[in-house]
C-alpha cells in the first residue's frame, strides 16, 4: 500500500568555505611524486540546519508505484533487468520482483544477511551472501547454477552486533558487502577474508585471488583490463584484471567502502579519512584531496555530471559538489541526515538515500540549477521511511536506481520502493 509523500523544504545556511594549497606526503605509488597534491578543506561544517517555513517550489510530486515488503531491512541497492528487479535483503533472500508491479516473480533463500548489489549477465544474476558464498542463480527461475565459497562468512550474530552505535568501537561499523562486477567472461569481488577474487562467470573456478591487508567491503571498479579497488587496510589498489598482478598501491588513510569513479584519466573515490580523492589512473599518485577537517567518514561513491563530481557524506550531512579537476567546493546540501547512499542525478534532480541512527531518513530530490544545489532557498522533496526493519538505523542507505521514470531504492524498514517522477 502507498505510503503519503511528505514534503520538506529546508532553508540552507550558506557555509564559507575556505580554499587553500598545502604541501601534504605524497602518496606512495608505484611512481614516485614529482609535484604535491593540491588539499582543499572547509573552514566549519554545519552541525544543525534550521528548517524553515516552506518556500514555493516546482519540483513535481513524487507518487509511489508500488511497494514490496520483505522480511528485514534492505541495505543495498538493486539492479533492473529485462523488466526484473533484483535485490538482497537482512532476511537472507534475494529477491526478483517485477519493475511494473512490484508482483515477486521468484525469491531464493541463503544463509546470511544479502547486502551485494547483483550483477546480471546473459541468463544468470550474481551476488554475494554473508553466508560466505557467492551465488549463480538463473534470472528467469532463481534456480542456482553454482555458488562458490569466497571466505565471507559472517555469522548473523556477529554482523548485527557491529552495527554501531555511538559507544561502538570504528571498527564495529560494519555494514556493507563487496558486490560482483561481470566482464569478459569473468566476475570480480571483494571479501571479508581480505581477498579480491577473479571467478569464472559460467562456472563459479577460481582465476586468481589478490590478498590486501584487510576485509574488502568496495566493489570493484574495471576499465581497459585493470580492476581498481580500495580496502579496510586503507588503500586503493590498481591490478591487471587478468591475472591479478598489482600495478599500484595508495595510501588514501581511512578505510575504503566507495565504489571508484573511473574518469578524466582519474580514478576518484573516498574514505573514512573522511575526504575524496582523486588519484592518476596510471600511477596511483594523488592529484588533490578534499578533507572535511574531522573524522565524519564518506561512505558515499561518487557520481560525475559535466565538471562536478557529486557526492554524500556521514558526519558531517552534506551532499557535496566537487570540481572534478581540482577538488574545489563547486556546491552542496546541508542535510538533516548522513548519506551513506550514492547520488543518482537525471534531469537536473539529484536523488540520494539519507539514513539516521534512532530518527527519521528517507530519499531526498534535490532540484539542480545549472548543476547548483546551494541556493539558500532551495527547495526539496523527501520521501520518509521511518521505522528500521531490526536495529536502530532508519531510512535509505541503498542508492536508488532510476528507469523509464521511476526510482527504486530499498528502505531500512525493510521496503523496496518504487516512486514515480513522472509529473
Amino acid at each position: 500500500m502507498a505510503k503519503r509523500l511528505r514534503f520538506v523544504f529546508g532553508s540552507l545556511v550558506l557555509i564559507t568555505l575556505l580554499v587553500s594549497a598545502c604541501q601534504p606526503t605524497p602518496a606512495v605509488t608505484g611512481t614516485p611524486t614529482t609535484e604535491a597534491p593540491t588539499t582543499v578543506s572547509p573552514t566549519t561544517l554545519p552541525s544543525a540546519l534550521p528548517i524553515a517555513s516552506p518556500v514555493p517550489t516546482t519540483v513535481p510530486t513524487p507518487e509511489a508505484a508500488w511497494i514490496f515488503q520483505t522480511g528485514a531491512s534492505i541495505w543495498g541497492t538493486p539492479a533492473i533487468s529485462n523488466g526484473t528487479v533484483f535485490f538482497g535483503s537482512d532476511d537472507g533472500n534475494l529477491y526478483a520482483v517485477d519493475a511494473q508491479n512490484g508482483d515477486l516473480k521468484w525469491k531464493f533463500l541463503t544463509q546470511g544477511i544479502v547486502r551485494s548489489r547483483p550483477a546480471i549477465e546473459g541468463e544468470l544474476v550474481y551476488f554475494a551472501s554473508d553466508d560466505g558464498y557467492l551465488y549463480a542463480l538463473e534470472a528467469q527461475s532463481g534456480t542456482q547454477a553454482w555458488r562458490t565459497d569466497i571466505g565471507n562468512y559472517l555469522p548473523r550474530e556477529e554482523r548485527l552486533n557491529h552495527m554501531g552505535g555511538h559507544d561502538s568501537s570504528p571498527t564495529d561499523y560494519d555494514y556493507m558487502q563487496s558486490s560482483p562486477v561481470v566482464m569478459g567472461g569473468r566476475i570480480y569481488i571483494g571479501s571479508l577474508d581480505g581477498n579480491v577474487y577473479s571467478l569464472a562467470a559460467d562456472t563459479g573456478k577460481v582465476n586468481w585471488t589478490f590478498k590486501t591487508g584487510q576485509k574488502v567491503r568496495a566493489p570493484p571498479s574495471l576499465a581497459d583490463g585493470v580492476l581498481y579497488i580500495g580496502s579496510w587496510d586503507e588503500s586503493m589498489y590498481a591490478m591487471g584484471a587478468l591475472n591479478g598482478q598489482m600495478l599500484w598501491q595508495t595510501p588514501v588513510h581511512g578505510e575504503v567502502q566507495s565504489t571508484a569513479l573511473l574518469a578524466n584519466g582519474l580514478v576518484y573515490t573516498a574514505s573514512r579519512k573522511a575526504s575524496v580523492v582523486a588519484l592518476e589512473v596510471q600511477t596511483g599518485e594523488k592529484k588533490w584531496e578534499y578533507d572535511y577537517g574531522v573524522n565524519m567518514w564518506v561512505e558515499s561513491s561518487p557520481q560525475m555530471v559535466g565538471n562536478t563530481l557529486y557526492i554524500g557524506s556521514s558526519g558531517s550531512k552534506i551532499v557535496l559538489g566537487l570540481e572534478s579537476q581540482s577538488g574545489k567546493v563547486l556546491t552542496f546540501f546541508g542535510s538533516v541526515a548522513f548519506h551513506w547512499s550514492t547520488p543518482v542525478i537525471l534531469n537536473d534532480m539529484l536523488y540520494i538515500g539519507g539514513n539516521n541512527y534512532k530518527a527519521e531518513g528517507g530519499l531526498f530530490g534535490l532540484q539542480l540549477v545549472n548543476g547548483k544545489i546551494s541556493d539558500p532557498r532551495h527547495a526539496y522533496w523527501f520521501f520518509p521511511v521511518q521505522e528500521s526493519a531490526e536495529g536502530d538505523w532508519n531510512g535509505v542507505v541503498s542508492s536508488p536506481v532510476v528507469q523509464n521514470g521511476i526510482i527504486y531504492f530499498g528502505g531500512l524498514d525493510g521496503n523496496l520502493y518504487a516512486i514515480s517522477i513522472v509529473p
